[in-house]
């Protein structure tokens, strides 16, 4: 009795093992594409990578088979000896493949009828299709043929474009194929009549804001413009902008606009952070619709370690809320041990007007009255200063607020003279200049320059916010922030004529969201340009978020007696 109990826990072990075993063996843990490389090898691994823990079986290998086969035909070869095995003993599914003949592209063939066969932006989209006669077949570069044709289409405003034909004629026994697209677009269509959804007050700025006119020609990238424009505003909480298709008639479609107004007042809050400044609180109040001509009232209060300012702005707009207005402005500044025993307090008022060149320049014409206490070490200045000023500025990114390519322009020119209520005679001049580019996908290149100069008497009887400095997260890294500076008898920095500093950083993408930096910062303040050029270099990383870069730099004051490094943490893109 007790031989026979040991003798059936013997063979409930061994089936137990056996099904251990069996239940294991055929799980595949990794595999090996064996035959092919590169661009082919890729694509096949697209379809095999998921294999990986599953069971081994016939079905299994059938259905990699006919995967591996049409990963392959994707990219031209269609005639591929294709063998699957599985290699118990490593758990490793082994994929040999025999290309084959490659198919090539014996002939391209594309039909325009309707009206875009006449429309050059349109054409030029069919005409720049990367599919050529002789290349390897590739339905990934088909199938983005079509679909930019179906896009182009409904950017254009064909909203009645038909296919009669598009399709990939292949012969295997010649392994060649044609490219085939026929497409009627039927008419272009044109922009009607602006309908507002909800009475508005708005709706003189909402008709005015409109680049296109009834009866031009449809694009779509205008009505992304015209809801960007609308929604830079103070006025709207949301706006939505579309073409709407159904009703089009007469060959015109008509644009719908949504929107939402903002509260009788609206409150934001904010924060960030600088090694310049320090931890920094941002809050604004905006009461966007005084009066029925949409006069808006707007306050700003930025508080952080080294800088406190306050302002209060009331906009007049003339025909462009955002571009287009009178501005009337009061403002208050403390700006406290930003360098070594110095001190501003800065009480201003400001009239501007601010409009739009024909080449989309924003220029500002202004008029600013600053009453100024600064104090250099122990002893206290003050001064008052009319200042009329003009500006230009421009700017165009790609890529919202972690912006892969763009450029910005700043210039500025203003004076003062005794005769006309100032402390002092002087002339300001200053220009900056950014500019980014991505290639290669990965790689990014920002270049960055600003140039000052003042023509000016005495630097000692010029307000210190006047005044020009260096070194700093934005100028040159590696040295404090307004820390290269002409220096007094005792050693204070005091500001300079003149300002020049340039930057150049290359950023390489390792992650989705991380780049890797390396850089060069450069420049001076100086009065006479007898000051020594100071250098900064050094590397960095960037975290890509919502609301831009988080910019941590390490650098190295190369010139510096010192040679001491500096860490740098800014939040913001670079333009």
């Amino acid at each position: 009795m007790y031989t026979r109990h040991l003798y059936f826990v013997f063979l409930l072990f061994c089936s137990s093992y056996s099904q251990y075993s069996i239940g294991t063996e055929g799980i595949i843990k990794d595999y090996k594409i064996q035959g092919i490389s590169g661009e082919l090898e890729g694509n096949v691994e697209l379809y095999i990578k998921q294999l990986v823990d599953e069971k081994n079986s016939k079905a299994l290998k059938r259905h990699a088979k006919s995967q591996v086969e049409m990963s392959l035909k994707a990219l031209g070869y269609y005639k591929p000896t294709i063998k699957i095995s599985f290699d118990n003993a490593e758990q490793l599914l082994i994929v040999n493949v025999e290309r084959g003949p490659v198919t090539r592209v014996a002939d391209i063939k594309v039909t325009i009828t309707g009206s875009g066969k006449d429309d050059a932006e349109f054409m030029s989209v069919v005409n720049s299709i990367k599919i050529k006669q002789g290349d390897f077949l590739n339905h990934g570069k088909y199938e983005a043929a079509r679909k930019r044709i179906e896009s182009q289409l409904l950017e254009l405003g064909y909203f009645d474009a038909k296919w009669h034909e598009h399709k990939l004629a292949v012969s295997l026994k010649n392994n060649n194929a044609r490219v085939i697209f026929n497409v009627d677009t039927g008419p272009r269509y044109q922009f009607g009549d602006i309908t507002i959804g909800s009475e508005t007050p708005a709706e003189k700025y909402i008709r005015s804001l409109a680049e296109f006119k009834q009866g031009q020609p449809y694009k779509a990238t205008e009505i992304s413009d015209y809801n960007l424009a609308l929604s830079s505003t103070p006025y709207f909480a949301s706006v939505r902008v579309y073409a709407d298709i159904a009703k089009r008639k007469n060959n015109q479609v008509p644009i719908n606009v949504d929107v939402l107004h903002k509260p009788a007042n609206s409150f934001e809050v904010g924060g960030g952070y600088s090694t310049d400044l320090g931890p920094k609180v941002r809050f604004k109040w905006t009461k966007p619709w005084i009066t029925e001509d949409g006069h808006y009232l707007e306050s700003n209060l930025n508080v952080s370690e080294r800088q406190q300012d306050i302002s209060l702005g009331y906009t007049v707009p003339v025909d462009d809320p955002n571009d287009d207005l009178w501005r009337f402005s009061l403002g208050y500044k403390l700006e406290d041990e930003l360098t070594n025993d110095l001190y501003s307090r800065i009480f201003t008022g400001q009239l501007q007007r601010q409009w739009l060149t024909d080449d989309d320049w924003v220029r500002t014409a202004f008029l600013r009255r600053d009453y100024e206490t600064y104090r250099i070490g122990d002893e206290e200045q003050s001064a008052k200063m009319l200042m009329p000023g003009i500006s230009y500025a421009k700017k165009d990114t790609e890529g919202g607020t972690t912006p892969y390519k763009g450029y910005q322009w700043m210039m500025s020119a203003e004076f003062g003279l005794k005769d006309m209520m100032s402390s002092t005679n002087i002339l300001r001049l200053q220009l900056q200049n950014a500019w980014l580019t991505t290639f290669a996908d990965r790689h990014m290149l920002f270049l960055r320059a600003n140039l000052g100069a003042m023509l000016v008497d005495n630097i000692n009887e010029v307000p210190l916010s006047l005044r020009f400095y260096a070194g700093g997260d934005q100028s040159v890294r590696g040295f404090a922030y307004e820390s290269i500076s002409p220096e007094d008898e005792k050693g204070r920095l005091i500001g300079g004529k003149y300002l020049m500093s340039g930057t150049v950083e290359y950023n390489y993408q390792f992650a989705e969201h991380w780049r890797a930096a390396l850089f060069v910062d450069s420049g001076t303040a100086t009065n006479d340009f007898t000051d020594r050029v100071e250098v900064g270099a050094g590397f960095g990383f960037r975290y890509l978020t919502p609301v831009g870069p988080v910019r941590i730099d390490h650098a190295w004051g190369l010139t510096k007696e010192s040679k001491s490094t500096r860490l740098s943490i800014t939040i913001g893109p670079e333009i």
